[in-house]
């Protein structure tokens, strides 16, 4: 297995992906319509921006993915906003 080079790009997308993780943890308490959508578009991005975090965007978007069903349960069972 040969290394991947590391570039700025993939710096960036590690941020991203961080920056998502902590959207998905607010969205499950706070407004998970909002939150949650938008971590999975920072998520995203940052899996197409990045080449060596490959594996940490992926577990990023799967993250805000079940975030965003998690939230929106707990959202609905407790009768709070969604958005």
């Amino acid at each position: 297995m040969s290394a991947v080079p590391h570039r700025r790009a993939d710096t960036v997308a590690g941020y991203l992906c961080a920056f998502s993780f902590t959207l998905s943890a607010i969205a499950l308490v706070r407004h998970p319509g909002v939150l949650a959508t938008a971590a999975i578009l920072v998520a995203l991005v940052a899996a197409r921006m990045t080449e060596a975090h490959r594996t940490l965007a992926a577990v990023a978007v799967g993250a805000a993915t079940l975030a965003f069903f998690f939230g929106m349960l707990s959202a609905i069972v407790t009768e709070s906003p969604l958005y």
